[in-house]
């Protein structure tokens, strides 16, 4: 008895399809809104991460600078300790400090914060009129729609800080990881499926067309609503369950 084909969803979407409800006027709009919501997915995470960066700077400098300012103050009003050592950490302490002014971290953080919740915005709305709103509009309602999310976003980049390559690399692994997929895109048609077969049952496959490619239901997730109703799912090989 051959192996069937075993499917594997993604671990991150890479874009969102456009729903076959949508006119073929519209598809090219659709594309570009899957197109821009992809962009702004990967903007958003980056200025995440480069904010949290920003943050951890800030910590590095503020903590020890203060803690330098603390310690020459109380030993010089105390008297306990020689002059060079209240002057060095004085002096260590007030470089410290003109190193976050001249860097700005906790501005930086603020900044990147800001626009990658903008940028985030701008994704859930470009999602939205995808799978939502796009196909009962006009195609003047559709390309107004997108313009104003193009535009926002366009201005959003402007005024963005160009984040560095680890922030990049950080939030690439995050999207790898799914750190921005949703629980419903794992079996929803709109999220494309990876299919990977056996390539000994590649015989098989093709004497039985009705081997379906449809990924099983995630009846583990059910688990959580026993308390208030009895609820049931199904095996990947059809079995039904109590």
């Amino acid at each position: 008895m051959g192996k069937s084909k075993t499917v594997v969803p993604p671990v991150a979407a890479s874009h969102y399809a456009v729903p076959p409800c949508v006119r073929s006027a519209l598809v090219p709009i659709g594309e570009e809104l899957a197109r821009l919501e992809e962009t702004a997915r990967w903007s958003s995470q980056t200025q995440f991460e480069a904010g949290k960066s920003w943050q951890r700077w800030n910590l590095r400098l503020g903590v020890p600078a203060s803690v330098l300012g603390l310690f020459s103050g109380g030993a010089a009003y105390l008297d306990t300790l020689p002059t060079w050592v209240v002057g060095t950490g004085a002096l260590a302490g007030a470089g410290l400090a003109a190193v976050m002014t001249i860097l700005g971290s906790e501005r930086r953080a603020q900044h990147a914060k800001a626009c990658a919740n903008t940028f985030h915005d701008i994704q859930d709305d470009a999602r939205r009129m995808l799978l939502i709103d796009l196909g009962g509009m006009t195609d003047e309602e559709a390309r107004t729609q997108l313009e104003s999310l193009t535009k926002r976003y366009t201005d959003a980049r402007h005024d963005a800080d160009t984040p560095n390559r680890r922030a990049y690399n950080r939030a690439r692994r995050n999207l790898e990881e799914g750190g921005q997929q949703f629980a419903i895109d794992s079996t929803n048609r709109i999220s494309p499926l990876t299919v990977i077969a056996d390539p000994s049952t590649d015989a098989d496959a093709s004497a039985n067309p009705d081997t379906t490619t449809e990924p099983p239901r995630d009846v583990g997730r059910l688990q959580t609503l026993g308390r208030l109703e009895s609820c049931r799912g199904t095996r990947p090989g059809g079995t039904r369950l109590s």
